[in-house]
């Protein structure tokens, strides 16, 4: 018996590729800034140079904007996020109105938070969410949470390749020890800075004992 040719095998599903979000263009005047300061992984004292110029020029509130506009297209872009709640915080230490920094250190805390669902591991958020929090007046009982955020930075960042900029954590965690009381702990948190990042220049003087 001569058995027919067989049927042709359907062909296989072909996965589609997501559909590419339209990347958002910055006004000419600010676009080198913001692109700067959403470069993952890029240049520290860069990133802080792009922060003065915006303040400088008077551009903060343009970029808070432009920010804003970034994120609700792309909610999901923790990098976005958390420059965005940096750039409110650099907005507060131009104004004088306390109500106005309230409202404005508010959202950036939310900010941190939403970047941090997105990425939990995300330093900027974590680490700028822990400064920020540390200058909450003492009634809100926040040191307990800061303390845990910079904790929780020290064991994310020693998991990853050093950067200069991660010795500021020991110097921070160090400083919220002191505060609570922790002496010990605080000078063992700056000794171990200080053995990870000998080239830093602050963690010496906190084991000296200078301000």
């Amino acid at each position: 018996m001569v058995s027919g040719p067989s049927p042709a095998a359907p062909a296989p599903d072909v996965a589609q590729p997501p559909p590419t979000k339209t990347k958002t263009a910055f006004s000419p005047e600010i676009s080198k800034e913001l692109q700067t300061l959403l470069t993952p992984n890029g240049d520290y004292a860069d990133k802080q140079a792009a922060w003065r110029q915006l303040a400088e020029s008077g551009k903060l509130s343009q970029a808070i904007t432009e920010l804003e506009h970034q994120t609700r297209e792309d909610p999901s872009n923790a990098v976005s996020l958390a420059v965005l709640g940096q750039a409110y915080l650099n907005k507060c230490g131009t104004i004088k109105d306390v109500r106005e920094q309230g409202i404005l250190a508010m959202k950036a805390d939310l900010t941190f938070d939403t970047a941090l669902k997105v990425d939990p591991k995300n330093w900027d958020a974590r680490f700028t969410k822990a400064v920020a929090m540390s200058y909450w007046p003492p009634e809100m009982n926040k040191s307990q949470e800061v303390m845990e955020n910079f904790v929780t930075v020290v064991e994310q960042q020693e998991a990853q390749s050093t950067r200069p900029e991660y010795a500021q954590t020991y110097v921070w965690l160090g400083d919220q020890y002191k505060k609570a009381g922790y002496p010990d702990l605080a000078r063992e948190t700056w000794q171990r800075g200080a053995r990870l990042y000998p080239n830093d220049g602050t963690l010496p003087k906190k084991l000296a004992g200078q301000p």
